[in-house]
This record gives C-alpha cells, sequence and structure tokens, in this order.
C-alpha cells in the first residue's frame, strides 16, 4: 500500500503488519506535523517507486495540495498495477487551509475526467458531506478559526455547530441534499 500525502504517516498503525506500507509526502504545508516518520520526502508527480509495482494507493484529502495533480494521478497510474486500486479524498467546498498549498477545488465531473484520463475506472465518487451538514461544518471551521484569533466565541461556534450538525445530516439524507458536498470520497480501478 502507497500512502501518497501521507503527512505523519499516522495509517502506518492501522495497516495490518503484512501489508507492506510505504508512505511519502512533500513534508511542507503543515509545521504541527512530524514528517520525521515517512519512507519518501519528495514530490508526488516524481515518485521513486517501479512502473507497476504497488497494488493500492490511498491519497486522503492530498491532491488540493499540489499544483499539478494530473501529473500526480499519471504516476498513480505508472506505479499502480493493472487492477490496482486507488482510494481517494478531495474537496468540492471547504475553506482555503494549509496556505500557501491550497491549490484546488473538485467537482465529481474534474476528478472523474482526470481519473480516466490517467486509465482509471471510477467505481464510485460519494459525497462526503450534504449541502445542510456542510454549514455545520463551515460553523465547525470558523469556531477553530475564532479560537486560534484567541476568541471566546471560538468555543461557542464548535459547540452550536455540534448540535446543528445533527438536525442538518437529517435534512440532507431526507432530501437527498447533496450537491454542494464538502468533497468526495472516491474507488477507481487501474485498467
Amino acid at each position: 500500500m502507497f500512502d501518497a500525502g501521507a503527512g505523519d504517516g499516522h495509517w502506518r498503525k492501522r495497516i495490518p503488519k503484512d501489508i507492506r506500507y510505504t508512505s511519502m509526502d512533500l513534508g511542507v504545508g503543515d509545521s504541527n506535523v512530524d514528517y520525521s516518520h515517512l519512507d519518501i520526502k519528495g514530490d508526488l508527480s516524481k515518485i521513486p517507486l517501479e512502473t507497476a509495482s504497488v497494488d493500492v494507493i490511498m491519497c486522503i484529502q492530498v491532491l488540493e495540495h499540489v499544483p499539478q495533480p494530473w501529473l500526480v494521478l499519471k504516476e498513480f497510474s505508472r506505479i499502480l498495477k493493472p487492477g490496482g486500486y486507488a482510494f481517494i479524498s478531495l474537496p468540492h467546498s471547504v475553506p482555503l487551509h494549509q496556505e500557501p498549498y491550497d491549490f484546488y477545488r473538485y467537482t465529481k465531473h474534474g476528478v472523474r475526467y482526470l481519473l480516466t484520463e490517467n486509465d482509471f475506472d471510477v467505481e464510485f465518487i460519494i459525497p462526503q458531506l450534504g449541502n445542510a451538514s456542510k454549514i455545520a461544518n463551515d460553523m465547525r471551521m470558523t469556531g477553530i478559526e475564532l479560537k486560534q484569533k484567541g476568541s471566546v466565541w471560538g468555543y461557542a461556534y464548535k459547540l452550536l455547530a455540534k448540535v446543528v450538525d445533527i438536525f442538518f445530516k437529517h435534512l440532507d439524507e431526507k432530501f437527498d441534499l447533496y450537491g454542494d458536498t464538502t468533497g468526495y470520497f472516491i474507488k477507481a480501478r487501474r485498467k
């Protein structure tokens, strides 16, 4: 398993020991992350692995942080064995983060295009949160930002977001409100 954009490699402890886990990250963007546990530190558009050497790629909330995601997906296609899987999550509508390394937001149509252009069959694209739940998520993010700026309103905002989130998730499910999601979960198979 190749963890693309692994951060501190925290998934390593959740992967069974009999599965070979390789982590890679550029190692920039968040001064709170300890990048010292990475197997590879570098640019995902130039992955130093053999062609068709990986069975599974995991790329969690990373593609918004790379300047040329189409090159990264081309590399994923190169290192992934035919029939291998890429599990990807990425944002559609979330606040800026890890600035200045925050370049893109994605629609389900755009990510499907990028994947199919790089020899992937998309098995599913699932919204992460619905329209109403996204509002609660925005409130939660605002609370975090207020708290970082020293405002007591940060705690109130985060608490209000938790209460509102329960009701909003119900609205999303009842009325199928997923057009303005926070992002997507994707499973794609290498042709």
